[in-house]
């Protein structure tokens, strides 16, 4: 018998298919904004999920920072998880990084090419094509910020130091209480 959480996340993912076939369906900005909706919602469900999961685990390895004891394999694995595993399979994922720069350079050469033909039409055109370059670049930066946040988290857990210890505490901790972390 399935538990609670796959039951759960079966339910919300039928949610998301059905919402997905309707914005294809309508592709209108109503429809894809439902959608934007119900995918932050599952978002926040499974972040929500992860954190009871891996609670007993946190609670431990704070108990071990706290008095400066060696964390356990489960443990940093469960602080690794809570703070940077979305990051990790984000990025493990995420295959359209190539297809992002060849995109972008497409849209630079582009740019530069209309840029010389300053009349009407080439302005129109321009607009169009920087409209799509101001899409483009916040997706390629949140991916390389993810990036980094991997490994200045790989950089502080790899020598948890006094200093390092307690800002990781005071990170699990927010992370175990907060509703939207």
């Amino acid at each position: 018998m399935p538990n609670l959480a796959s039951t759960e996340l079966t339910i919300a993912a039928g949610d998301l298919v059905a919402a997905a076939d309707v914005a294809a369906r309508q592709a209108s900005p109503e429809a894809f904004e439902t959608l934007e909706q119900r995918i932050n919602r599952f978002a926040t469900s499974l972040r929500e999920m992860q954190q009871a999961q891996l609670k007993p685990q946190v609670k431990s390895a704070i108990r071990n920072l706290e008095s400066g004891r060696p964390l356990s394999p489960d443990e940093a694995s469960a602080v690794r998880a809570l703070v940077i595993g979305d990051a990790e399979r984000y990025i493990a994922i995420e295959n359209g990084c190539s297809a992002w720069m060849t995109e972008l350079n497409r849209l630079i050469a582009e740019i530069t090419r209309l840029a010389d033909a300053a009349d009407l039409d080439a302005i129109a055109n321009l607009r169009g094509v920087v409209k799509d370059a101001v899409r483009l670049v916040p997706t390629m930066r949140a991916h390389a910020e993810e990036k980094r946040r991997i490994e200045q988290f790989e950089r502080a857990f790899a020598r948890l130091d006094d200093a390092n210890r307690v800002l990781l505490i005071q990170i699990l901790r927010e992370m175990l209480d907060s509703p939207t972390r």
